[in-house]
């Protein structure tokens, strides 16, 4: 990802270029690199700093080497803007990688836009379609909106066979927009569907426990970062519900987090969780596989089963230079992944979409 920025600013090369040649060029990874929603982050910001190693291998920017500004905006639209501040005061920072929450987004986009000159951003994993539908130039991003995820999540739990479906959101930018576009295909197919909300951090989940099996749904679908759907799942199990037997799960792209099946004691085991983006341990094709067996080198053998969704959609794109067949696997692709109870991640399902 933050090569495929660079590369349109003139690198890779040093050859003939001396007069060309930048004093310094810097790029900011902004994203939730620490807090509740770290695990998303995290493999995120490997990536990149995988990807800008190998831009500056290359030569960097007509020579000059590129230098990585690390924005840890802790999911928090205020602490964001106070950091979008340094770079849109230093013009040598060319723009941003991230931000990866849609709010975080939605509410620091104008400061970069009205900016002079301008900061762009290239996220990700924003995606609420405010993030480009809104007519502001600095926005960007490689991954799937929620007009093309909702329906894909929706038409997945009806391939399965779902009948009654219980649709939950986080009350966030993100989680609302995409539960309200799955709900709507649902709907629209003629699937009942009942909706509720959860609140940031929460941990007692009895009422909407017992809203689901009043409701009778066969299938949860629940759009959220992450950080509250440990307690839910073990909940849900204690209460009778166990996913994969008399329940169906579905979570969403923070939920696509081995981690959680340690703190709900086994109780997440048999979900599925979808991705806005494409897993490349999971796409066929040489770039995926030198990208996959790049990050394990640089980070690690079991590195992969702990990047979290995103590893890919930072910088997969990057370390591909221009493959097309994983550019277009990274714009369009979904994945399902079923939990399992190893770090192996399994694919389950994978829908290809039209190019956004």
């Amino acid at each position: 990802m933050a090569s495929v920025g660079l590369a349109a600013c003139g690198g890779g090369s040093t050859a003939g270029t001396a007069a060309n040649k930048p004093d310094k060029v810097q790029i900011a990874a902004e994203g939730p690199f620490t807090g509740d929603e770290a695990s998303i982050g995290a493999g995120a910001l490997r990536a990149i700093q995988l990807a800008v190693k190998d831009f500056n291998k290359a030569g960097g920017v007509n020579g000059t080497q590129v230098q990585l500004l690390i924005w840890d905006d802790q999911h928090t639209a205020q602490t964001a803007q106070t950091l979008q501040a340094k770079g849109i005061s230093d013009p040598t920072v060319l723009g941003i990688v991230g931000p990866m929450n849609s709010g975080v987004v939605l509410g620091s986009i104008q400061g970069l836009q009205e900016a002079s000159p301008p900061l762009p951003l290239v996220s990700e994993s924003a995606s609420n379609v405010k993030v480009t539908d809104q007519g502001n130039s600095v926005a960007h991003r490689v991954n799937a909106r929620d007009d093309a995820q909702g329906p894909a999540d929706g038409k997945f739990m009806i391939d399965q066979g779902a009948k009654k479906v219980y649709v939950m959101d986080a009350k966030s930018d993100y989680s609302t927009g995409l539960a309200d576009q799955t709900e709507k295909y649902l709907k629209d197919h003629n699937i009942p569907t009942m909706r509720d909300q959860a609140k940031a951090g929460q941990k007692d989940f009895a009422t909407t426990i017992q809203k689901i099996k009043s409701f009778g749904a066969d299938w949860v679908y629940f759009a959220d970062e992450g950080p509250e759907a440990a307690p839910f799942v073990s909940q849900m199990k204690a209460q009778g519900l166990t996913i994969g037997q008399n329940i169906q799960f579905l979570g969403t792209d923070g939920e696509e987090d081995s981690s959680i099946i340690t703190a709900s004691q086994g109780s997440y085991v048999g979900a599925y969780a979808t991705n806005i983006t494409a897993d490349p341990a999971g796409v066929s094709g040489s770039a995926a596989a030198a990208y996959v067996a790049a990050y394990k080198a640089e980070y690690g053998a079991d590195s992969i089963g702990q990047a979290g969704p995103f590893y890919g959609s930072a910088g997969g794109p990057g370390v591909a230079a221009g493959d097309q067949e994983l550019a277009s696997e990274e714009r369009q692709g979904f994945a399902r992944r079923r939990a399992q109870p190893s770090r192996q991640r399994q694919l389950q399902h994978h829908l290809r979409l039209r190019q956004i």
